[in-house]
């Protein structure tokens, strides 16, 4: 039975040391958020490499393909963080960074406060888009609500997030909408505690 033990001690031992090098290597935890938000930005502002990327993540490593795109090479060269990690694992680092720009967290506070407040301002397209984020790529709907679509004519970088991934957007701003509640209600109650202290010396 000891001797079993042992045995069964050994096997789940090997394994581990098999299995483990294996989930840290998908896990990559070297990709840093920072090293996401950069990449995310320049792919952003090159759609034609993001999407050959995502076709083909050795792409990186390709000499030939970074000729032909200087400005990747110049990208790389300057953040070697992410250089290092995306030529490391390529395959893995594409599906980080698509991650990371679905799950929204590449958008600035500033834009989900802006938005917000145009929100705030107009309950029923507010509600609409809570409902159904991928109204604002809907022509017939902006037709109808011209003044969300002042709002994104006049907001290029909101409407370029928004339109690319609506459901993160508003996920995103449900999130502020609600810290801002808590924050309002936090300053109502130290506001009523000073007026019942002011009282209470009275």
């Amino acid at each position: 039975m000891h001797k079993c033990l042992l045995q069964l001690g050994l096997v789940f031992a090997i394994a581990l040391v098999i299995v483990q090098p294996g989930i840290a290597a998908q896990q990559n935890p070297d990709i840093t958020r920072q090293e996401l938000t950069n990449f995310d930005k320049f792919l952003d502002t090159h759609p034609v490499i993001d999407q050959d990327l995502k076709q083909n993540p050795a792409l990186v490593k390709d000499p030939a393909y970074l000729a032909k795109h200087p400005e990747l090479k110049q990208f790389l060269d300057t953040h070697p963080g992410v250089r290092e990690e995306i030529r490391e694992n390529p395959n893995g680092f594409m599906k980080r960074e698509n991650r990371f720009e679905k799950s929204g967290k590449d958008l600035t506070r500033p834009e989900v406060k802006t938005f917000d407040e145009f929100l705030d301002k107009h309950q029923a397209i507010d509600k609409e888009l809570s409902t159904h984020p991928e109204l604002v790529n809907d022509p017939a709907y902006l037709a109808k609500h011209p003044e969300l679509n002042n709002f994104l004519t006049s907001h290029p970088k909101i409407h370029e997030d928004l339109a690319k991934n609506p459901k993160a957007f508003m996920h995103r701003e449900k999130k502020f909408d609600k810290a801002e509640q808590k924050a309002e209600r936090r300053e109502e109650r130290r506001e009523e505690r000073r007026e019942e202290r002011i009282e209470t010396k009275r």
